[in-house]
């Protein structure tokens, strides 16, 4: 029986490599479909790598692990794979599972059997957007992955705590960044509460994307929990991408103090009813009210980075949320 694989294989990539160490480990003869020159330069939007090349580069890597393979010149978009009965696994990316499933259509209406299709996860670059060739080749990142362009970042914020908490986080696993504070905005209330928050958050984001490949929201608001009749502070961290794609985050959430509460529902702000009662000004600015409470055990930064973090968490593994990140 047999696996196949198909694609252009323009300047190899990780990508490439788990696509064909996937075809690998079905144990199957595995075939790679090459796609000729004639087909990439009217399908592909890149500089087009002689057909010689890329398949000396794919043979390259294919010795490495086997000899059970053959490449094979692919001129259209299917080839034979909806013809030949003995073929009955497929290796795709998730751009291409749905070329499976109607390749897969087609040979039930032929009367052969169904493949069995193979979706490799993304692999993605260090600004967490898939590897690709048109990436490569346009010069924004490495085949490794690395970002030779910086990652742009903008965040709709006055706040420098909220700025040097993204910096703080992204900087783990992006180390090639720029940031915008991004103070252009209006929004409806200074003081949310409830499912006010998170809108906010995106509204934020929202305002700032432009042509940056994330914009960034950050808002704490005031939530209402009936269980214990109080009132908690959360921070929500809405993540907007190039491609309109959003994420949010939520951070741990702590118990707001009554006078507080009482003060905010007048039309004060959090940090205005602080500094109202216990005469300190711009509270938001440092450790936060979270860090008058607990004496500094939690602060506002640590608050903010939670957010952060967890607005990225889905970002970091996209085939586990097909419905947030379909195919580009």
């Amino acid at each position: 029986m047999t696996t196949l694989v198909g694609g252009t294989f323009s300047r190899m990539h990780n990508g490439h490599r788990a696509l064909l160490k996937a075809a690998i480990d079905t144990g199957k003869h595995v075939i790679i479909g090459l796609t000729t020159d004639n087909y990439t330069k009217g399908n592909k939007d890149y500089p087009l790598i002689p057909y010689s090349r890329r398949e000396k580069a794919v043979r390259r890597f294919m010795d490495r692990y086997s000899d059970n393979y053959e490449i094979v010149p692919l001129d259209s978009r299917r080839g034979n794979s909806d013809t030949v009965q003995e073929y009955d696994c497929i290796v795709v990316s998730p751009e291409t599972e749905r070329s499976a499933m109607e390749i897969n259509s087609r040979r039930v209406a032929k009367g052969l059997d169904p493949m069995r299709v193979i979706v490799i996860p993304y692999v993605l670059a260090e600004d967490l957007f898939p590897v690709s060739s048109s990436r490569i080749l346009s010069g924004e990142i490495t085949p490794g992955g690395r970002r030779i362009k910086p990652v742009r970042i903008s965040v709709s914020t006055g706040n420098d705590l909220k700025m040097d908490a993204v910096k703080r986080y992204l900087s783990r696993f992006m180390k090639n960044t720029s940031f915008r504070k991004f103070t252009e905005y209006e929004l409806p209330t200074e003081q949310p509460f409830g499912d006010d928050t998170a809108k906010l958050a995106t509204q934020r984001a929202m305002k700032g994307l432009d042509d940056f490949d994330y914009s960034i929201g950050i808002e704490s608001g005031i939530i209402f929990n009936p269980m214990n009749n109080a009132y908690f502070d959360f921070h929500y961290c809405s993540v907007i991408d190039r491609y309109g794609r959003i994420t949010v985050g939520v951070s741990s959430g702590f118990q707001v103090p009554e006078n507080l509460i009482a003060l905010t529902k007048r039309g004060k702000t959090e940090s205005e009813a602080f500094l109202s009662i216990y005469g300190e000004k711009d509270i938001g600015q440092t450790s936060g009210i979270i860090g008058a409470i607990s004496g500094n055990r939690v602060t506002r930064d640590g608050l903010i980075e939670e957010s952060v973090r967890n607005a990225f968490v889905p970002r970091f593994s996209p085939n586990y949320f097909p419905e947030l990140f379909s195919p580009l």
